[in-house]
């Protein structure tokens, strides 16, 4: 591996893929890093031997049993939306903690020059059950939902809805190629972001890895008039490895950008008036996920909707939401005659 930092500081690309530490390999070299700092002159970067063991013992557990035999530069944030949902039992402070550790090891990993970014940044602030929001959500209903998606512009317009109708994250949107749409057949195959030469065994098992979503007729209608209007500027923009969602110089959109329209939308349909928390983009998830919930009451069904493999990371997400249900469920038993 200090040939690997060599060859990075050098600008040299390594030899063989041998050189490239899995996570498992990262993770003992991160634990020694961590261990000499134990003894550190500075006081400001010395580790105490029980944070070191908290560390190892999370590691060895938790991260490494999951995510271990990943080169480190094949990490992807599938791969960690993954470890949260598989780990959906544990207390969430708990699963907070397994990736607020996994990103110190990464960090070192882009110090040390083995890959260039921080995965763990890619992950969205509602991907973890022990996050706090400074807010809580917005849960809009279908009529502010339709108000919202007429008063987006025309070039966001199609990624807001597909975030709408779909539930799907904005960075997986915004990662979506031409090869995972199918319009004739009415679906998007969301496992395709991870690349399919790197997709494991392990990726198969979980349902959220190799999800299907279905596409509404709202999404069939903006998806067909975008490829048309990318068709007629420039036939590359629809290849099968392009990026569906593109500025008008062809390059990728930007998250910031989507939440900006989407801003700019919610203010001029009255969504964000009266002091209230803007409509942010991860809200459009949370709509979706919250009306499929208030209609088929089958946290199940909710769960696949979601894309969650673990129907515990449902319930421990939407609380709130079950709470309402079960207050709803309470009054229908009224409503009939029983316990009245």
């Amino acid at each position: 591996m200090e040939a690997l930092r060599t060859d990075h500081a050098r600008g040299v690309a390594p030899a063989t893929r041998s050189l490239v530490p899995t996570i498992s390999e990262l993770a003992a070299e991160y634990l020694q890093h961590l261990e000499a700092r134990v003894h550190h002159h500075d006081a400001t970067k010395r580790r105490s031997p029980r944070t070191v063991a908290l560390y190892r013992q999370r590691l060895r557990d938790h991260v490494v049993p999951e995510l271990g035999h990943h080169p480190v530069d094949q990490l992807r944030v599938d791969h960690l939306r993954q470890l949260i949902e598989r780990k959906g039992t544990l207390a969430p402070g708990t699963v907070t903690s397994l990736v607020n550790i996994t990103s110190g090891m990464l960090r070192y990993a882009v110090k040390h020059r083995y890959v260039d970014r921080n995965v763990v940044r890619d992950l969205d602030r509602d991907d973890r059950p022990g996050s706090m929001r400074l807010t809580e959500p917005r849960y809009l209903d279908q009529s502010e939902v339709a108000r919202l998606i007429d008063a987006v512009g025309p070039v966001f317009r199609p990624v807001i809805v597909t975030c709408a109708t779909t539930g799907l994250r904005i960075s997986e949107a915004l990662g979506l190629r031409w090869r995972d749409i199918d319009l004739d057949a009415g679906s998007i195959q969301v496992c395709r972001q991870l690349d399919d030469d790197l997709t494991t065994r392990d990726d198969l098992k979980s349902p959220a890895s190799r999800a299907t979503v279905r596409i509404l007729p709202a999404l069939d209608r903006e998806l067909r008039a975008l490829r048309a209007g990318q068709a007629e500027t420039d036939l590359r923009r629809v290849h099968r490895d392009a990026l569906v969602f593109v500025t008008n110089a062809g390059q990728p959109q930007s998250r910031r950008n989507a939440l900006r329209a989407l801003h700019i939308a919610g203010d001029r349909c009255g969504l964000n008036s009266d002091g209230r928390e803007r409509v942010g983009l991860h809200d459009l998830r949370h709509s979706l996920i919250s009306q499929v919930m208030a209609g088929t009451r089958d946290l199940d069904i909710t769960a696949t909707v979601a894309r969650h493999a673990n129907p515990g990371v449902t319930s421990t997400m939407y609380v709130g939401l079950a709470d309402a249900r079960r207050a709803g469920i309470a009054q229908q038993l009224v409503d009939a005659g029983i316990g009245a």
